[in-house]
């Protein structure tokens, strides 16, 4: 039986380790940055956005792991693999970048450079994310995107801990199906439509130096309804509760551990994916992998990002079963040492 928070509580106790591992459908744990009691340069912080515009993907970040502060966006299509990419890194950023201590609470987390500015603003009722930025390969960037919050959708919050004391994981993923605004890079410009969805990725913790996980995410209007699903494995310990959820018109409906079948040797082979009691059944046939490869010295942040059409169905609370064809949605394996 997972743990299910309902209640607002404390994330760590004063050896700081967490208190009460779980998970809830909306931000309840109080994170509190000098609660840590790790190395300050093992805590790491990020706030990652991924926006789907039929086969175009915008994905932003701003991430600090202590050692290095990241700023970045790219702009790809899927099917015709056209790829626009902007990225900035700070070297021992510390706490010079400090992200929000809660992802729901209005707040500005803006990061500027010698020609660009990044700024994700959070309000009441929306999310804002801009770039203004004038690169020598692309030209002139604009983002100008617009999530707007249903207030009564549930999102997924899981508290982790990792075997080894005052290592942790906060994290916050939430699915988006109204949203607006444009985007150009260079002479590229994409508008957002009526059917465009987002997923924010908002983590906060103090990780191993080798990890590795696998994460999938996608939203789709399927007859008539808002339809997502958010599903990872293979980090820290999830005795307590798994980031496994399906989304109908804004109520989670949780599940447990994912089974797969992933052929490590060609990533571009099907991926078949489902839970533990069949209630998430899906075969996933990518159609591009995002493979992102970012070193430092020792360090080594490295991503197969599968974008693929899902197909198969979920078992809802009543026993309906909802059939899901040719959805565009990702899933991920990386391997980390930072």
């Amino acid at each position: 039986m997972e743990n299910r928070i309902t209640a607002n509580t404390t994330l760590l106790n004063e050896e700081g380790n967490i208190i009460n591992p779980g998970y809830a459908t909306s931000m309840l744990y109080e994170y509190n940055r000098d609660a840590i009691k790790a190395n300050i340069m093992r805590i790491k912080e990020w706030d990652f956005y991924q926006v789907m515009i039929d086969d175009w993907v915008l994905k932003m970040t701003i991430g600090n792991i202590s050692y290095v502060a990241e700023c970045s966006a790219d702009l790809f299509n899927v099917n015709t693999k056209e790829l626009f990419s902007f990225s900035n890194l700070k070297l021992f950023p510390m706490s010079k970048i400090k992200l929000p201590l809660h992802p729901d609470e209005p707040s500005d987390l803006v990061v500027t450079g010698k020609h660009y500015e990044m700024c994700f603003t959070v309000h009441e009722n929306k999310k804002v994310l801009k770039l203004t930025a004038q690169d020598k390969k692309i030209g002139e960037i604009h983002v100008d995107v617009t999530l707007h919050i249903d207030a009564d959708h549930d999102k997924l919050v899981i508290a982790t801990p990792f075997e080894k004391k005052r290592h942790f994981y906060l994290n916050c993923k939430e699915n988006y199906f109204n949203c607006e605004g444009s985007i150009q890079f260079g002479s590229r410009v994409v508008k957002l439509n009526d059917q465009s969805t987002a997923v924010l990725d908002w983590g906060r913790g103090v990780w191993p130096f080798d990890q590795e996980w696998f994460w999938g995410n996608g939203s789709a209007f399927i007859d008539g309804h808002q339809f997502g699903f958010n599903i990872g494995w293979g980090f820290g310990n999830l005795n307590h509760a798994s980031e496994n959820i399906i989304y109908l018109d804004g109520k989670g409906i949780k599940l447990g551990k994912i089974i797969f079948e992933i052929d490590f040797k060609d990533y571009m082979k099907p991926w078949k994916l489902r839970d533990e009691d069949n209630r998430f059944v899906m075969e996933m046939t990518p159609v591009y992998d995002k493979i992102a490869d970012t070193r430092l010295g020792i360090i080594q942040m490295y991503c197969h990002q599968l974008f693929g059409y899902y197909n198969g169905y979920v078992i809802l609370e009543d026993g309906t079963k909802l059939v899901v064809e040719n959805m565009l949605a990702f899933c991920e394996h990386a391997h980390n040492r930072w």
